[in-house]
């Protein structure tokens, strides 16, 4: 097997673990426990699980000269993260994923206004592609867009938003560093919400709860090791196959049939996303997505 077949692989895997973990979400939800309390947790046990990593790195590493830029983005992240798990607890897990998307568009976005990246017509065709497939998914006019919709776009804003102070803490920050600031400070943000909605975990729960934390950090390590392996261009179109674990998971344990526009929307959004890869710099790249792909904690997407 290639190295470059071998980083799809592993970005499908990583992928799939993502799926079953927002599957988790829902389950956990049924069982009775509100989304914000799961956020926490799951970041908690996210926590617990990278102890001994950073053990190993030592607390030399959480040296920084931007703590605020830190703190900012762990806000920020945690944001994403807690509308996320909500709206996964309204609407099917495939229409949430397909929407989860629009990141690298919304993303680019913020790069050309704010860090001055450059504005190329490729650049907008591919956004532009990306905003059709949006709306290929809401029609609004035509279908109602409630409010796990509008959690699901609004996270996607925030994790952009995360994404683009990830690359600019890149610069001078190692992914050690970041990794432990983000972890810390989205488990502290998302323990106040958790608070006002508390109820004891049952055995059941807990037992779902430790297995989310597990998955969803051995997820991040292989989805790195994809990115470290293989090229961008080819490992990125492969993380959309989590659109179909997505749609397996729905319907198989929760009897959901996502629509077709969801389908349709979510190929549209797929074009441009890899008009959006293929007109980068493919070194330049790799290096922002392997960055990218450690420090998201992609809970959220």
């Amino acid at each position: 097997m290639t190295r470059n077949s071998r980083a799809i692989s592993l970005m499908v895997i990583s992928v799939g673990m993502l799926a079953c973990l927002d599957g988790i979400v829902k389950v956990v939800n049924s069982l009775g426990m509100h989304p914000f309390e799961i956020a926490f947790l799951r970041n908690l046990f996210g926590v617990v699980a990278l102890i001994p990593f950073f053990m190993r790195a030592g607390f030399r590493e959480l040296r920084t000269l931007r703590l605020k830029t830190h703190i900012g983005r762990g806000i920020i992240h945690a944001t994403a993260m807690i509308t996320w798990f909500w709206a996964l607890t309204i609407i099917p897990l495939a229409d949430a994923t397909a929407l989860s998307f629009m990141v690298p568009f919304f993303a680019s976005i913020g790069a050309i206004f704010f860090m001055n990246e450059p504005s190329k017509l490729i650049r907008w065709v591919s956004i532009a592609i990306g905003f059709t497939g949006m709306l290929i998914i809401l029609r609004p006019g035509f279908a109602e867009i409630g409010i796990g919709t509008w959690l699901v776009l609004g996270g996607t804003i925030f994790v952009a938003i995360s994404k683009l102070l990830t690359k600019t803490l890149s610069r001078t920050e190692s992914a050690t560093t970041i990794v432990a600031y983000m972890s810390l400070t989205v488990t502290f943000v998302s323990f106040f919400p958790a608070i006002f909605v508390w109820t004891w975990p049952t055995i059941e729960m807990w037992l779902w709860l430790i297995g989310m934390g597990g998955l969803g950090s051995l997820a991040h390590v292989i989805q790195a090791q994809a990115y470290k392996e293989g090229d961008v261009t080819l490992i990125e179109p492969a993380g959309f196959v989590r659109l179909i674990w997505a749609a397996l998971i729905g319907f198989i344990i929760f009897g959901e049939q996502p629509l077709i526009w969801s389908w349709v929307g979510g190929a549209v959004i797929m074009v441009g996303v890899i008009m959006l890869i293929k007109k980068t710099d493919k070194e330049e790249d790799k290096k922002i997505h392997e960055k990218v792909a450690i420090t998201s904690k992609q809970d959220f997407f």
